[in-house]
């Protein structure tokens, strides 16, 4: 599992719902935010190299999407790659990094 960073994050501390294939969602708060990733500070440990679903919220807008567990960089830190997003997900995480808000 290698990673690249090549998108600029945004310091932002936005509610993220973390959701698995089976049990109950994991509430995070997010680190920093940009168009390739995410890091967030978990509620509940996640497994490297699992994949989770997610929901950004910010100002009453959703970012939605899917999300790869790539490294744990401190006790429930961890940094996620986002994976399969639509196009308007896509437009809307480019102005959160960009503005610093949906």
């Amino acid at each position: 599992m290698t990673e690249r960073r090549q998108a600029r994050r945004a310091q932002l501390a936005l509610a993220c719902t973390l959701s698995r294939a089976a049990g109950s969602p994991v509430w995070a708060e997010t680190i920093d935010v940009g168009e390739g990733g995410m890091a967030v500070r978990a509620t509940r440990p996640l497994r490297p190299d699992e994949v989770v679903e997610f929901d950004l919220e910010a100002d009453d807008e959703h970012v939605v999407g899917r999300a790869r567990v790539m490294r744990h960089n401190a006790p429930r830190v961890y940094g996620l790659r986002f994976e399969s997003l639509r196009d308007p997900m896509r437009e809307r995480l480019h102005d959160l990094v960009s503005v610093g808000h949906l």
